[in-house]
């Protein structure tokens, strides 16, 4: 299925039951967040009409990942910066997610931490319940 459409998304949303976590206006303060921060940034996105992705199914670029925000049903963000130290030693691993953890602190964005970063909800299908952590 294709949810092109406000009205095609809006049937959706109310035959699954699903609740809305993010409006466009929290979106958009997520999006002008993440746009601030110096170090990189690895995204993983779920819409609503598309399945899991892989675990290697990751992509660097904000401006890609943050389209369409109206049918982003979770969006994973980790700030893992990986440093080579050469071919038989594994690499140094930089851990920012602290850094990026202050910043949706700062724009009162509620998320989870998920596997090696966080999660961010933008709606819950019935049966989900989220750990969420403190804004």
């Amino acid at each position: 299925m294709k949810l092109d459409t406000k009205s095609k998304l809006k049937r959706y949303i109310e035959c699954e039951n699903i609740s809305s976590v993010l409006n466009n206006t929290k979106w958009d303060r997520l999006f002008k967040e993440l746009q601030k921060i110096d170090f990189t940034l690895d995204f993983q996105r779920k819409d609503l009409d598309q399945s899991e992705p892989g675990p290697d199914d990751w992509d660097a670029d904000l401006y890609h990942v943050m389209g369409a925000w109206e049918q982003i049903e979770w969006l994973n963000i980790r700030a893992l910066i990986s440093h080579p130290k050469g071919d038989l030693i594994k690499p140094e691993i930089e851990n920012n997610t602290q850094l990026l953890i202050n910043a949706l602190q700062q724009s009162g964005i509620p998320y989870c931490i998920y596997h090696d970063g966080i999660r961010i909800w933008g709606y819950l299908r019935p049966g989900i319940s989220p750990e969420w952590e403190s804004t």
